[in-house]
């Protein structure tokens, strides 16, 4: 089965930048401008992991990880912080249960960075499904 990563990001750029990293991998890829965006996506389809930018209109990643901690989905899905955001607004993002973060600027060096990041949280998604099925 095919997994499906969610990139959430405003920035047309940098949401296009993270779909072509991904491009190689095999994977379905869809994307959110906004953290309502996202959540509806979540809801609707069947999402394996998400890479949220924090900062955003309409709904900010913040904002996101609020709404999201509330669904039943919140321990299931791994979400991988993909942001700019200054060093102490880290603490905001630590509290919710994310799986990583990489700080952009997005650029080649980082890329296989992130790539791991992601390989290694589709393996985990996909152990806690094998889990899921076994009880």
């Amino acid at each position: 089965m095919i997994s499906t990563i969610l990139v959430t990001d405003d920035n047309v750029l940098d949401n296009a930048i993270l779909r072509n990293y991904l491009y190689k991998e095999r994977v379905n890829i869809i994307s959110a401008l906004n953290g309502r965006e996202a959540l509806d996506m979540v809801e609707s389809r069947n999402v394996d992991i998400i890479i949220l930018d924090l900062v955003m209109p309409v709904l900010d990643g913040y904002g996101f990880l609020e709404e999201f901690s509330k669904t039943p989905f919140y321990k299931e899905i791994p979400i991988i912080i993909a942001s700019g955001i200054e060093n102490e607004d880290v603490d905001k993002v630590l509290k919710y249960d994310i799986y990583d973060f990489i700080f952009k600027p997005l650029n080649h060096t980082n890329k296989f960075v992130l790539i791991n990041k992601i390989r290694k949280a589709l393996q985990f998604r996909k152990m806690h499904i094998e889990l899921k099925k076994q009880k």
